[in-house]
């Protein structure tokens, strides 16, 4: 009887997976008229099967898989738009969370009402913005206005924060999702290499767009000598690498001898990075490291003046060599004294001027929306009209920067499409996050005192940059709160500092138990 029931559950298995193959090879075959990618009538049924064939996986691993994809760069390429993948990982995750929380009345939210109150006055402010300002029309919808994508990159960031907190990391997973948010960004090396893949896997440019400034301008010859390319996603991908080594090990543990191989990696991943030509990227990470060093009270220790002599020493040894490196790597180096190929610096000194340039024009218009912000929409007639005029040299550049509100500039990008209303719950959002992980650095489980430390490190250094050097509120939101997110769902919300022996039990203890007076805990060493 068993066998039967068993064949006869193979043949049922069977009746369903070949017919599905044979479709699946079917419209896998069949192209568009375009030749690249494949239609809407074809993904449509392929994505409804994957969708519930994948669904038992979703059910236990959307947490995890918020968190890889969270730093990656990948599209679905067959929805309109193509937004990115950590769009529908937030969208499934924070779903299925809410329908656990109403079939389960134990489950429960991590409880940070400091942090919800900002992002619930943040999403509030976005919302009545966009809707008074244009609202939320995009490109790929028709009409006149567009530009409605960036409020939904902001609301899906907030909403990444509320599905982070649905439920605590355990322990012993701890270091696996740090590696998983971070190293996410390794991704990004697909889309630099794509372009010397075989023409056959071509395809996989649908899923990770290849920019202008990869790898592949290589192909073309000259881009070491003849112009300066900057290879994005080789910076995203090293930078994320950094990142997780620092948060990983921790300076004073990758400076032990056994271990100094480790730090020397992280000097790869550095020095790699400089290919991206960001000098924004050397000055983040360069802050990181040493507010990494601050907070793990390395500042009086014997490795202080180590460091020190290590960066003069790579300096002395930097400057005979400095105009003979990648013209990438010196773009990233021109704001130091250096004798440097004049074309990298003829191109930044252009960048800095242009971006003081866009500030000076931006900075005239914060009266007219300092109460009322002008909104992120954007006119299609008015700005097709501006780049023609910006190509019969009648306009100047920064008109169009100003209508399509990219600023360069993280509190411009702020206070014009959100006024002040969005100045106060973005400083409010930020102050509390600084003083949640603050909370968490200083009295946290022993076992993430270096997660902790760098996450707070890393928060900091992104709001210096952010306030100072460059920002765009619309694309950040993500960044901070996915950062702010992975700190409170490792900790389980904010940690707070031991309680004091109760006032009765004192009095009421003999002399000689009588404790000694109440310390906060000791920062982390």
């Amino acid at each position: 009887m068993t066998n039967v029931q068993g064949t006869m559950r193979s043949l049922l298995v069977y009746a369903l997976i070949i017919p599905v193959a044979l479709v699946f090879g079917y419209l896998l075959a069949t192209r568009s008229d375009a030749g690249l990618y494949i239609d809407w009538s074809t993904w449509g049924p392929i994505g409804a099967v994957l969708g519930l064939i994948s669904l038992p996986l979703l059910l236990k691993w959307h947490h995890p898989l918020l968190f890889l994809t969270w730093n990656m760069s990948a599209v679905l390429f067959f929805l309109p738009g193509s937004p990115p993948l950590w769009f529908a990982a937030t969208a499934i995750s924070l779903t299925l969370a809410l329908v656990h929380r109403m079939m389960d009345r134990e489950m429960r939210f991590i409880s940070v009402p400091s942090i919800m109150w900002p992002v619930a006055y943040l999403a509030v402010v976005i919302f009545l913005t966009a809707h008074f300002t244009g609202g939320f029309g995009m490109r790929i919808l028709g009409g006149g206005t567009y530009g409605g994508r960036r409020y939904w990159l902001m609301f899906a960031g907030l909403a990444g924060l509320l599905a982070m907190t649905a439920q605590e990391i355990p322990r012993r997973y701890a270091l696996l999702y740090v590696g998983l948010f971070f190293l996410g960004a390794l991704e990004d090396l697909l889309s630099a290499v794509i372009p010397f893949l075989p023409r056959q896997l071509y395809w996989l440019a649908a899923i990770f767009p290849v920019g202008g400034n990869d790898l592949g301008t290589l192909i073309g010859g000259g881009s070491f000598g003849e112009t300066v390319a900057r290879y994005s996603s080789f910076n995203v991908a090293c930078t994320g690498f950094f990142l997780y080594l620092l948060a990983r090990y921790g300076i004073q543990e990758m400076l032990r001898p056994a271990k100094i191989w480790r730090f020397l990696l992280l000097l790869v991943a550095l020095v790699l990075s400089l290919f991206g030509g960001y000098r924004s990227s050397l000055l983040l990470l360069g802050g990181v490291l040493m507010l990494v060093f601050y907070f793990e009270g390395l500042t009086r220790s014997k490795y202080t003046p180590m460091l020190i002599g290590a960066a003069l020493l790579a300096f002395a040894l930097l400057v005979p060599f400095a105009n003979r490196l990648p013209l990438s790597f010196q773009r990233t180096l021109s704001f130091l004294p250096l004798r440097l190929n004049p074309i990298a610096v003829y191109e930044a000194d252009n960048s800095t001027e242009w971006r003081l340039a866009v500030w000076k024009a931006a900075v005239e218009v914060v009266p007219t929306y300092f109460w009322a912000g002008k909104g992120l929409a954007i006119n299609g007639e008015e700005l097709e009209l501006t780049a023609e005029l910006q190509h019969r040299g009648m306009a100047a550049p920064e008109e169009g920067v100003m209508m399509t509100g990219d600023y360069h500039s993280g509190p411009l990008s702020v206070i014009i499409p959100f006024g002040i209303w969005g100045v106060i719950g973005w400083l409010w959002f930020l102050g509390a996050s600084v003083r949640a992980m603050y909370l968490n650095y200083r009295y946290g489980d022993v076992s993430l005192r270096r997660v902790n430390t760098f996450l707070l490190a890393y928060f900091i250094a992104k709001i210096l940059l952010f306030l100072v050097i460059y920002g765009s509120f619309y694309a950040d939101v993500a960044t901070f709160a996915g950062v702010v997110g992975l700190n409170l769902s490792l900790n389980g919300g904010i940690c707070k500092p031991a309680r004091a022996p109760a006032l009765a039990k004192i009095q009421s203890a003999p002399p000689e138990q009588l404790p000694q007076p109440f310390r906060p805990l000791p920062g982390p060493a």
